[in-house]
């Protein structure tokens, strides 16, 4: 395919993640701890979804997108303990969950992320040099309806403000702000509940609220789940992914402008 740019499938291809680079070798690594996943939820039967990017690669180029250095799937709360208690209670040999229990340096409240132990993402920030865990991610979001939008912007300004002034460089007070964001999102959630939609669905209380996250998607976009073709393999994704594409990206069979293309400026060590 010819995009907006210029650029065919095989020109991305070979600027971004040829066979052998270093990106297409933790692109690799990522979809072998996809498919980790995708087993326990099966065994175990756990409802979850990819999520952004993704759904955006496997429509649009059958798989990553070409630059992208990263996984992300969603679930609902229930189904986000079921998981993350599972990867804590059955270790596996190359990957390790990474919460604030598993790892004091990470204060993300509703999140938790499957890392390898062999490879590193490298990026100079406070809040990655705060982990102690750095390997290829997937990103584990808890995902709900009942958002109040308001609430959410309350809960989003106190992991902004520990992610600015605090991770990294004061990590008593980061922890504060954590225990505290704990102790205050199921009040926003208990409060926020009949004043929000059930049929509207977004990143749960705490996380960051740039545009991409305050898009609260429609429950006709996203259930119920449909299995999507990701790398060769099929994944849960939304029941309509094209409308939950248009709905967050707008015209998504459109690239963005280069600059644009390497979201976490980062480099990668991968190793056997």
């Amino acid at each position: 395919m010819i995009y907006n740019t210029g650029e065919s499938d095989l020109d991305l291809k070979n600027r971004y993640n040829p066979e052998g680079s270093k990106l297409r070798k933790l692109q690799y690594r990522m979809l072998d701890m996809l498919l980790y996943i995708d087993k326990i939820c099966k065994d175990q039967n756990i409802e979850w979804r990819l999520d952004g990017g993704n759904i955006l690669g496997a429509v649009r180029h059958g798989g990553f997108i070409p630059w992208d250095d990263d996984v992300d799937i969603v679930l609902l709360p229930k189904e986000y303990k079921r998981l993350v208690d599972y990867l804590k209670t059955h270790p596996h040999p190359q990957y390790v969950v990474q919460d604030n229990d598993t790892d004091p340096g990470f204060y993300a409240p509703n999140w938790a992320v499957l890392r390898d132990l062999k490879s590193e993402y490298k990026q100079n920030s406070y809040m990655h040099n705060a982990r102690k865990y750095r390997g290829a991610q997937i990103d584990i979001f808890c995902y709900e309806n009942h958002i109040n939008k308001t609430l959410f912007r309350i809960t989003a300004r106190f992991t902004w403000w520990n992610i600015k002034y605090f991770i990294g460089r004061k990590p008593k007070i980061a922890q504060f702000i954590y225990d505290l964001s704990v102790i205050i999102i199921p009040i926003m959630r208990l409060v926020g509940y009949p004043f929000s939609s059930s049929k509207l669905y977004g990143h749960a209380y705490g996380h960051l609220a740039h545009p991409f996250i305050l898009k609260w998607v429609s429950e006709d976009m996203i259930l119920p789940h449909k299995r999507i073709m990701f790398e060769g393999h099929e994944f849960p994704g939304p029941g309509n992914p094209e409308k939950f594409l248009r709905f967050k990206y707008g015209n998504y069979m459109e690239l963005p402008h280069e600059a644009k293309r390497n979201f976490h400026q980062a480099d990668y060590d991968i190793w056997d």
